[in-house]
Order: C-alpha cells, then structure tokens, then sequence
C-alpha cells in the first residue's frame, strides 16, 4: 500500500558498510520507506533509529526496538567502542561539545531533534499525528545539520503562473525555526537541505503547493 517509486535508489542497502545511526525527519512515505527500513533492520541489526514524538509505534510494529522517540530541542549523547561495538545513549546536555581526541577511545556524537516546517502523514486519517523534525549531529568538533522536508515559508495557493516570489507575496514572514537553529544549536558545518518545486500532491487538502519551493 502506499506511493510507488519512480526513480531507483542512489544505493542499495547492502553497498553501506557500516550504519550506527539513523535519523528519520517524518512519516510521508518517500523519507518512510517500510522496505528499506526493514533492509537496514536486517544489514545493521545494531543501528538505532531516531524518530518524532509518534512514531515509534510504528518501528516496533516493524519488528525494530533500537529506536528512540524525540520532540523538538530533545539532545542525546550516543557513545560508541570501536574495540567492541558497543552503543550507549544517554540524554545530553545541548552546551556539551562531543569530541574524541583518540580513535581507540570511546566516539560521542550529539544527536538533536530539531523543528521544521512540513507536516506528516501515511494515509488521508493521520495527517499531523506523528512529529516532523530536522536533525543535527555533532561530533569530534564537527556538525552537520540535516533539513528533513522542511520549507523556509509559507505560501498560498496561487493559480497557475502566479509567481508566489512575485512582488504581492514577496513579503511573506519566513519560518522562525531556521534562525533559532543557527543559535541554539549551530554553527554547522555540513547543511543537508532540500531544494525543490512541487506541485499538488495526492492529500491536496493537507499540502500547500509548491510549500518547499526556493527555499533560499
């Protein structure tokens, strides 16, 4: 059940050597593949999973119990040993800086579950009911930050060939989360956003078209 996918994946599951973590931004099926869980569940039996206030129901229904269910501005430390493979995750405190100065030693890294502006759903009957999230990861001095399926501001529904840019709209507030991200959780060094133009999608009662459109 659910949407089919149009292009193939950049990789198989099978070409990643090593998974110790994933973060997942929101429940739509093309950033919630069930396949491609269940693949990673099956190559990585050890990777924990990170997830939005809801949805992590929906990974034990799967069979998958390393997953720990966050609401924004939540900060964990996981702790992994390179001599045995071992994971610890702990709740981090976010003026903490994770670093490893040896590689023998234990490998810290700060995950944040972080807002965004989109929304959620698997079916027309549970639009909202799980979180939507952007991430951050830092470790060893570095971070990056992962956008999720976020826009940058809300606009309305225009007709066809209406700029949304346009001189009436080009005023539109943008989302505060971005700023804040920058201040409570940056500097980063690595930005994973997403870029695009889309139109209306299957639910057109609970998306905006063109929400993610030129985002900066």
């Amino acid at each position: 059940m659910g949407p089919k996918r149009y292009t193939p994946t950049p990789c198989a599951i099978t070409d990643i050597p090593i998974v110790d973590a994933v973060v997942i931004s929101h429940s739509h099926y093309d950033h919630l593949s069930h396949p491609t869980v269940l693949a990673l569940k099956e190559k990585h039996p050890n990777a924990w999973f990170y997830v939005g206030l809801g949805l992590k129901k929906w990974f034990l229904d799967c069979g998958i119990t390393n997953v720990v269910e966050m609401d924004w501005w939540n900060d964990v430390e996981l702790a992994l040993s390179p001599k045995t493979g071992e994971k610890s995750i702990t709740p981090s405190d976010a003026s903490s800086h994770p670093e490893t100065s040896n590689p023998t030693e234990e490998i810290k890294a700060r995950i944040s579950c972080l807002p965004c502006q989109h929304t959620s759903a698997r079916s027309p009957f549970d639009h909202a009911t799980t979180l939507w999230c952007s991430w951050a990861v830092e470790s060893g001095g570095k971070s990056v930050w992962f956008g999720g399926d976020t826009g940058y501001r809300t606009v309305p529904l225009v007709p066809e060939g209406v700029d949304d840019y346009g001189e009436e709209y080009k005023d539109l507030p943008t989302c505060p989360a971005f700023k804040q991200i920058g201040e409570l959780r940056g500097p980063f060094d690595l930005g994973l956003i997403p870029i695009g133009a889309y139109g209306l999608c299957s639910f057109p009662f609970f998306f905006s078209k063109k929400l993610e459109k030129k985002l900066y």
